[in-house]
């Protein structure tokens, strides 16, 4: 995928995160709500990756390394994060507000250095 398509899929799953609505109010939505802003995450920190330093991962095995390797330890333990609320939400049971919201937040974070 070229960093383009990287960045409308993004957007794609950032509308469906909106589609689902607030999870304090639809609670069974929060494990897939994780799900999709890990899935956002990847595919702006590969546009940003991209934009930044001219080559991206495509998978997200390695990922953090790979970011590490091009100069962002930043974005890679906000990778290295949001694996970890997505292995507890997805998985496990740690799909409560509080790792929604923590989602949501790693999320944000690697969408604004995408962008910036």
């Amino acid at each position: 995928m070229n960093a383009d398509a990287h960045k409308a899929a993004g957007e794609e799953l950032e509308q469906s995160i909106a589609d689902l609505g607030d999870p304090a109010i639809r609670p069974y939505n929060r494990r897939a709500l994780i799900e999709l802003y890990w899935g956002a995450a990847f595919e702006w920190l590969a546009y940003g990756a991209e934009h930044k330093h001219g080559k991206h991962k495509e998978q997200h095995e390695g990922l953090a390394r790979f970011l590490r390797d091009v100069g962002e330890p930043v974005m890679a333990d906000r990778w290295t994060a949001i694996e970890g609320v997505r292995r507890g939400g997805f998985y496990g049971h740690h799909n409560d507000l509080n790792d929604v919201q923590e989602a949501r937040r790693l999320w944000q974070d690697v969408r604004t250095w995408a962008l910036s």
